[in-house]
């Protein structure tokens, strides 16, 4: 985005802005997504996660999936040496992956005794994400030629934003909404939300997935648009996304940690985001103003997905890292606590400089300002290299207090149990 890669160069649905968007939201936002999933589901439902062995499976296929899928998009862009063929092989194996993922996830959920609301938005979350990548993948095969006749047509002009929407805002959307509650409560030290607001969140979020999933239906049996359920789509997402964010809030009130962290303070400039993003989202598709969808789909991806992720990184990374090197070492030596893994300081302007370049990149869109677009991308760039390298960092446990620099330093990515690294 930065070097004018895709939109606003290009147009809304060329070919180099569907790299763009798929390098997003499948290369960033669904593997950052599944790999919580498959860490943190355990946690949610008290139960260990089903075949371990297989999420590096998982990972491969996705990564080789993603790569042969933007290779097809480059082909329609008549980049010599590539056939727009392979567009659908790589749907195929990313549809494997998501498939063997969504395997996993789901036998992991049924084992448990009882689901809590959270896990119910990630199984909400998980169907939202097995329709996209079979919605993908018909598209896909259409553009590559494959599928033809009144069908393709319709799937071209009324398809795609139902893609995007089971996409953005159900599978990615959804899945955080879960994953989020039990976070925020366990790193506020706050009491688990399970009252009102919570049950209109996940039921108007069930409404909403239900019209969606009606509204393809009708595509598929008409080819035309449902337009009453996608305005129920509508309606129902609102207010799922406002009980949320109300919910969220009331955690926040309600916390025994008083002093907000960097990586909550993070998510709460993320939550800001959604709320922005959504009404954004609303009055464009009310408008029709095509900078305003484009500047919407940039909050809800880079700033309510994006930052939402690049904040609880900020805490997961040096937990499970300091899970891996001093848990084995309580109650026989004075260990450090997580917090002496980061140093907030340094890393406080980062996440400034990401989310003031997100807003100021949205506005850019919205107003049609390329150049200044191309800058913002630039900065939010940067600062989204400045956060990873304090993650380096304290995976490498730079920032440790001079009692413990001694300590061995672990593997960056592979843990210490492995008998072998690639890193």
């Amino acid at each position: 985005m930065a070097a004018g890669f895709g939109y606003p160069n290009d147009g809304l649905m060329a070919p180099r802005t569907l790299v763009v968007v798929h390098l997003v939201t499948i290369g960033w936002l669904s593997l950052l997504m599944l790999g919580a999933l498959l860490q943190f589901l355990p946690v949610l439902i008290g139960r260990e996660l089903v075949w371990p062995r297989l999420p590096p499976v998982v990972l491969t296929l996705l990564l080789i999936g993603l790569v042969l899928l933007l290779c097809g998009f480059l082909a329609l862009d008549s980049l010599h040496g590539l056939s727009a063929d392979i567009l659908p092989f790589g749907g195929l194996i990313l549809l494997s992956g998501f498939c063997l993922a969504a395997a996993i996830l789901f036998t992991t959920l049924l084992r448990a005794s009882s689901l809590p609301l959270p896990a119910g938005f990630v199984m909400l979350g998980l169907i939202s994400m097995l329709v996209t990548v079979m919605l993908g993948e018909t598209l896909a095969s259409v553009l590559a030629g494959l599928v033809g006749g009144d069908f393709s047509l319709a799937l071209v002009e009324h398809g795609v934003g139902l893609h995007a929407a089971f996409g953005l805002g159900g599978w990615l959307t959804l899945a955080a909404m879960g994953v989020s509650y039990r976070l925020v409560s366990m790193f506020l030290v706050a009491p688990e939300r399970k009252g009102t607001l919570t049950a209109v969140a996940f039921w108007s979020a069930a409404v909403a997935l239900g019209a969606l999933v009606g509204a393809l239906f009708a595509l598929i049996a008409t080819n035309t648009s449902w337009p009453l359920g996608l305005a129920l789509t509508g309606i129902a997402a609102v207010l799922a996304v406002g009980a949320y964010l109300i919910d969220i809030a009331a955690l926040y009130r309600t916390r025994r940690r008083a002093t907000l962290e960097l990586h909550m303070a993070g998510a709460v400039a993320a939550m800001g985001m959604l709320g922005l993003g959504a009404s954004l989202l609303t009055w464009a598709l009310w408008s029709g103003i095509e900078s305003a969808l484009a500047a919407s789909m940039h909050v809800l991806s880079l700033g309510w997905l994006g930052g939402l992720g690049l904040a609880m990184l900020y805490k997961i990374i040096p937990f499970l890292t300091w899970l891996e090197c001093f848990a084995p070492l309580m109650g026989r030596i004075t260990t450090p606590r997580v917090q002496d893994l980061v140093n907030e300081s340094r890393a406080a302007p980062w996440f400034v400089l990401y989310f003031a370049a997100e807003l100021a990149g949205a506005a850019a869109l919205f107003l049609k300002v390329q150049h200044v677009f191309q800058l913002t991308s630039m900065l939010q760039l940067l600062g989204a290299v400045g956060l990873v390298v304090q993650y380096v960092r304290a995976r490498r446990l730079a920032d440790l207090p001079t009692a413990w620099q001694n300590h061995p330093r672990p593997r960056l990515i592979l843990p210490a149990t492995r008998k072998r690294s690639v890193v």
